[in-house]
């Protein structure tokens, strides 16, 4: 059975939160958080142009460099709530394929500020993915985007870390700045080897797999979460994660993880022709 939401629009017949129609999207979409972000994602494609900004959600349309597969940035703002605001607006408009282009903090016990992790799953700590699909259906990346991603980040001279994310509602309840106790709610994820912590990749992939639609997601780490790490950021600590906030230091990284996930969508739509 087909799972599609209702079409929701507004007087204008455009989706009724995201703000676009029929045509203002390209079946490849790049979705940050931040709207600020899906201006300087744009700014990795040729051609690009503004084409809605209505609350949380900022839309550019253009095509990429080399290959010119139409492509868009749509911001989703911070949780998995306004994650499937997105990805269930964008399925009556025509999207295909949808890539988080993020940041989170990473589990590793080798770790450097910048490193660029991808997901090929995702722990479901979060509660909206439960409103789409009962506690054992698994939470995965598109095998074909997460080859396109890795496949991109090759191309650019990054190694990235190719793993599982865990997603969870609470930002400060695991944030190692504010939670004398995250290391140990955390330990049990390090052991069982999982990369990274953000909050909205459950929900992502399982919606986008009832959908029908092929996602991923690429991230940069700004801390690490594993206590006795050179790079962890604990509660005593007087500033949150000083080298992230270094000028232009997280900004160079999410520039070239956008660049990254522009290459991986050329890249996605070369592998999907030869299915």
């Amino acid at each position: 059975m087909e799972f599609i939401s209702k079409k929701f629009v507004d007087k204008d017949g455009k989706m009724f939160h995201t703000g676009v129609g029929q045509g203002d999207i390209a079946p490849s979409v790049l979705m940050p958080g931040d709207p600020d972000r899906s201006k300087i994602i744009s700014g990795c494609f040729e051609d690009a142009r503004f084409v809605a900004r209505k609350r949380t959600f900022a839309t550019y349309t253009g095509v990429t460099p080399n290959t010119h597969v139409p492509i868009s940035a749509v911001s989703s703002g911070m949780g998995p709530l306004s994650v499937s605001m997105v990805a269930e607006e964008l399925k009556h408009v025509g999207l295909k394929n949808l890539i988080r282009v993020g940041t989170g903090a990473a589990l590793l016990t080798d770790y450097e500020p910048g490193r660029i992790i991808i997901a090929t799953g995702c722990v479901r700590g979060d509660g909206c993915s439960y409103e789409y699909a009962p506690a054992e259906y698994p939470a995965v990346a598109d095998p074909y985007v997460v080859k396109a991603l890795a496949m991109a980040c090759e191309e650019f001279g990054e190694k990235p870390i190719v793993g599982l994310y865990r997603a969870h509602d609470s930002y400060y309840r695991e944030t190692s700045t504010a939670m004398i106790s995250t290391y140990e709610r955390m330990k049990p994820w390090v052991d069982a080897g999982v990369k990274m912590v953000e909050n909205e990749s459950a929900l992502l992939f399982v919606l986008c797999s009832r959908l029908g639609i092929r996602a991923g997601s690429i991230c940069v780490s700004h801390t690490s979460m594993v206590e006795g790490t050179e790079y962890y950021v604990g509660p005593d600590s007087k500033e949150a994660y000083p080298w992230a906030f270094e000028p232009g230091f997280m900004e160079s990284r999410i520039l070239q993880c956008s660049k990254i996930a522009t290459r991986a969508v050329e890249i996605l739509d070369e592998l999907l022709k030869n299915l």
